[in-house]
């Protein structure tokens, strides 16, 4: 089993290993839960701010996740990553709440497993995140670039470079493939690297 603090997956036979004893056995789910609680709170106050929403969050993705291992369909092979989409899918209820309109025709799911492609639908919650990243940034040039791309490319770049997410955690979170994530991760730095020239070009 993993216990480095600086990743964000357990070791992935080990997990797959509690995720399918945690049908029948609490201490399994604890195991899981005790790895991954930190690393999804961190996640989610990221997005949200707001220590008590967050902690919320987390735990209504706990429940989530407990029922879910519980289900005679729960695929088994991907379990981090499809807890961040579930906390993903968490946050993104929560700031439409907030907002108390929905979009006609969009609604966060659970789903997993699922390469549907999700990149029209706006994750108000990642502009949080993507903000906190830019701060962080040294370059004025680099920030202002980050805060000018489309949400799509901005929220791949902040999931995998501010949040850490490892290829499957990446793929759980944005419901899709390995060679999807290929192309989405491609296209965002090819667009963040063209809107960093353009910055540099303007500024010259």
């Amino acid at each position: 089993m993993s216990r480095d603090s600086t990743s964000t997956r357990m070791d992935a036979i080990r997990e797959q290993a509690l995720v399918a004893r945690s049908r029948i056995d609490a201490s399994a789910f604890g195991e899981l839960y005790d790895f991954y609680l930190p690393r999804l709170y961190g996640f989610i106050v990221r997005r949200v701010g707001d220590r008590t929403v967050a902690e919320d969050l987390t735990a209504m993705t706990f429940e989530r996740a407990l029922s879910a291992v519980r289900h005679d369909g729960f695929r088994n092979d991907a379990f981090g990553g499809w807890l961040y989409r579930v906390a993903s899918n968490a946050v993104v209820d929560h700031v439409r709440r907030g907002r108390r309109t929905i979009p006609l025709g969009v609604r966060a799911s659970d789903g997993w497993g699922d390469d549907a492609d999700t990149a029209g639908v706006p994750e108000p919650g990642d502009d949080a995140a993507a903000a906190a990243f830019a701060a962080a940034l040294d370059r004025d040039v680099v920030r202002r670039a980050l805060l000018r791309l489309p949400d799509t490319h901005r929220r791949v770049i902040v999931l995998k470079y501010f949040d850490g997410l490892e290829l499957d955690e990446l793929c759980g979170a944005l419901g899709c493939s390995r060679s999807t994530l290929a192309v989405k991760l491609h296209r965002a730095l090819r667009a963040l690297r063209a809107v960093v020239l353009q910055e540099s070009t303007d500024a010259a």
